[in-house]
């Protein structure tokens, strides 16, 4: 039998659990940055001319906490 361990997106970047009173309630989740891969996005293509991605994806900084984490 196989098993399987989950973790979020906090524990696997090994940072604490934001505080819902104050996080960002953008796409960053508290975080400051996101996933993102779609390569219309002026964030990716920002992130893209810097350093090219190799399977399409980069972590961009969150335009709505400025990389924060923290709501405005």
């Amino acid at each position: 039998m196989s098993e399987f361990e989950f973790t979020d997106r906090y524990k696997a970047l090994g940072i604490p659990y934001p505080d819902p009173q104050t996080m960002c309630r953008g796409q960053c989740e508290g975080t400051g940055y996101y996933p993102e891969d779609d390569s219309t996005n002026q964030l990716w293509i920002k992130a893209e001319s810097k350093k090219h991605s190799e399977d399409g994806w980069h972590f961009v900084q969150c335009p709505e906490c400025n990389g924060t984490g923290k709501r405005k």
